[in-house]
């Protein structure tokens, strides 16, 4: 704040200082303020001036430049000053004034100022580009007039109607009374404060009405204090700043702290989405030029309401609803249609959909509906009917519908566990809370045809492997699983089971029919006994003519007696016997063993014995398919050779056919395809059971 040094010795003791606010000057009366300075011609009384021709209020104001004519004095410095306050009680000083301005702009023009000591410094009130809001408006509109030698800096108000003539500015005149107010922090709670309008004008370009000045209040002011007002639409809630005085800045805590950063503002009327009904607790806060911070708490409601409802009985009691409300403070009114009730539960209700609006006296309202429905008579549906095993229990069950629950079941003859020893029918009563019954419905509980298994065997004992086939005898379609006593589970009315160890055996069985009854037998018991093993082993199988005693030696197991055929008309009971077989031949030796019970068991083989050893090969072969001579194949004496191979070669030496089948002869192809007639080589080479070696070579014609 810049202080100027006052001049021309205006001073003021501060006597008599007013104390009481607030004050309003309307200049109608002697007045207070006096004028003052170098130059001055402020005059007091009704304006005549070509522009300036009215009071601002009432008929007297101050003017600069006298009341007529268009004229004020050159080069003049001079004020208008105001009585001394007493401002100790202002926290807030603020001051408005009429003011009416034509003069030179920007080289003529008054401002405002206040001194804090009887006039011997002077500071300007405000200054030009002040922020404009209801407290401070139509404040300085120069910033820099020239002639205004008084203020530092030069900021006050200056101009004309009239355009720019020649070297005089024009423009920028108030072109009629204005209402200027600002506030003076400077002065607050200041013992004595002198106001006073400074005018400055130059020495040319004054041909103008000058400048007036009436009604002036000085005063508290408006302090502000937060409010808001609030809107419902659904879940939102429109909040409106309702402070009085003159707030700026706003701030906003909506209560709703799950939002994030969408439950604060400082926008002056928001608007803001809660999750649902419920009470919130919204902070505000404001402030304002003049004035201290001011802030508020105050709960809103989202307002939402549920209806629970109880339908007509059967019995003819009526329905009822009740709604529960959500966010409310208890000022909320309620209204149901149809019928227009205002209590939060109504009765004597019949069928239909009923609907309740619940207001708050804030405007926010919340709606919900229930429906009634008739009495709905209670309903039974039992189990279904169903068959029994015989001796088992059963827990009859039904359900129901209708009426209100929950329900009742009376069954009768008995029930509803119950163990019957014949079929029957059951019947079943439902029965609501309020005693309402169902018609009877039945169930029908029948037995199950009992299950009597005969099982059978077609064999009780015999020799391993003993394989006998079992029947349970149940007629029907049942389910059987038979256990036949060494490890075995079979399934299956019929089953054939081979016993393969010695020991006696119980086969039992479990028969399941369709509804799930079962039931249990056995089969006769069944005497396995192991039947003996048959064998024995010889030195070698094939024997030169004359050597020919072979030794048998017997291995059988379990065996009680011994009957041996040596495929020659010989036999022996001997366990291990001896026999010499003296023709040259295969002969096939059986042996014949009996164990316990009679089992018994076989075992053989073949003895050949060999002459001196030949080889037969013809000469000539006809393979035409007539079945005779369709073959070539030397014939030799050995017997079981321990290798042989028949090898056909054509005139250029190659293989056509080979064969290590004893009993395989050349069909006369070569190769897959049909030989021509002709002459062809054969080899055979076999090494006898005597380890000889045979080799021989030949021709065979082959003719077609």
């Amino acid at each position: 704040m810049l202080l100027v040094a006052a001049g021309g010795g205006a001073r003021s003791q501060c006597v008599n200082p007013i104390a009481t606010f607030p004050h309003q000057e309307d200049f109608e009366s002697a007045p207070n303020w006096t004028p003052g300075g170098t130059g001055s011609d402020w005059a007091w009384g009704t304006p005549a001036h070509p522009t300036i021709n009215t009071a601002g209020g009432g008929v007297n104001s101050w003017c600069v430049g006298g009341l007529t004519g268009s004229f004020y004095n050159l080069g003049q410095s001079s004020w208008l000053q105001s009585p001394c306050f007493d401002m100790s009680t202002l926290d807030h000083p603020w001051i408005s004034f009429k003011i009416f301005w034509e003069c030179e702009r920007q080289y003529d023009g008054m401002n405002l100022q206040y001194s804090l000591n009887g006039g011997s410094t002077w500071a300007n009130v405000g200054a030009y580009g002040d922020p404009v809001d209801c407290l401070n408006d139509n404040w300085f509109n120069a910033a820099s007039i020239t002639n205004l030698s008084g203020a530092s800096p030069k900021h006050g108000w200056s101009g004309r109607l009239g355009a720019t003539s020649g070297s005089c500015q024009g423009g920028s005149g108030s072109g009629g009374w204005i209402t200027a107010k600002h506030c003076v922090p400077a002065v607050a709670n200041a013992p004595q404060v002198i106001f006073r309008f400074l005018f400055g004008a130059g020495t040319q370009c004054n041909n103008y009405d000058g400048v007036a000045i009436d009604d002036i209040l000085v005063q508290e002011a408006a302090p502000t204090t937060a409010a808001f007002t609030y809107t419902c639409n659904g879940n939102t809630i429109d909040f409106t700043d309702a402070s009085p005085g003159c707030p700026s800045t706003w701030g906003w805590a909506f209560g709703d702290p799950g939002s994030g950063g969408l439950n604060a503002t400082v926008s002056q009327n928001p608007s803001h989405t809660y999750p649902g009904p419920g009470n919130y607790l919204v902070s505000f806060s404001t402030d304002g030029p003049c004035s201290v911070p001011s802030s508020i708490d105050i709960t809103v409601g989202i307002l939402g309401v549920t209806v629970a409802s109880t339908e007509p009985t059967c019995t003819g009691v009526p329905g009822s609803a009740t709604a529960t409300i959500v966010g409310g403070d208890g000022t909320e009114t309620i209204l149901w249609q149809p019928g227009g009730e205002t209590t939060a539960t109504i009765t004597g209700l019949t069928a239909g959909v009923y609907s309740v609006t619940v207001s708050a006296p804030s405007g926010c309202s919340a709606t919900a509906s229930t429906t009634i429905n008739a009495a709905a008579m209670v309903t039974a549906v039992a189990m279904p009917d169903t068959v029994l095993c015989a001796g088992a229990s059963l827990a009859l069950t039904a359900t129901a519908s209708g009426g209100i629950a929950p329900y009742a079941f009376g069954w009768s003859p008995a029930g509803p566990l119950i163990t019957p020893t014949v079929g029957g029918t059951y019947s079943v009563v439902a029965t609501d809370v309020n005693g309402c019954m169902s018609p009877p419905v039945n169930v029908v509980v029948d037995l199950a045809p009992p299950i009597i298994p005969t099982a059978t065997a077609d064999a009780q004992e015999g020799c391993t492997p003993l394989c006998i086939t079992f029947n349970d005898g149940i007629p029907g379609s049942v389910s059987t699983t038979w256990d036949l006593g060494d490890g075995v589970v079979l399934t299956g009315s019929t089953v054939t089971h081979c016993y393969l160890t010695n020991g006696d055996f119980l086969p039992t069985l479990i028969a399941v029919d369709g509804f799930g009854c079962t039931a249990s037998g056995t089969a006769d018991t069944i005497h396995s006994t192991v039947s003996p093993v048959a064998a024995f082993t010889v030195p070698q199988e094939v024997f030169a003519e004359g050597e020919a005693q072979v030794v048998f030696q017997n291995t059988s197991t379990g065996a009680l007696t011994f009957a041996w055929s040596f495929g020659e008309g010989g036999i022996s009971s001997e366990t291990s016997p001896t026999h010499t077989f003296t023709e040259v031949g295969c002969y096939p030796v059986d042996l014949q063993v009996i164990g316990e019970a009679g089992c018994a068991d076989q075992a053989g083989l073949e003895i050949c014995v060999e002459g001196s050893y030949a080889l037969f090969a013809p000469n000539a072969f006809t393979p035409d398919g007539d079945g005779i001579n369709d073959h070539y194949l030397p014939i030799s004496t050995a017997q079981r050779p321990k290798s042989y191979e028949f090898t056909v070669f054509d005139r250029w030496g190659a293989v056509i056919f080979r064969s290590t089948d004893l009993m395989e002869g050349w069909n006369g192809d070569a190769l897959g395809a049909v030989a021509g007639e002709g002459i062809y080589a054969w080899t055979i080479r076999l090494q006898d059971a005597f380890n000889e070696v045979h080799a021989h070579k030949g021709h065979v014609v082959l003719l077609r």
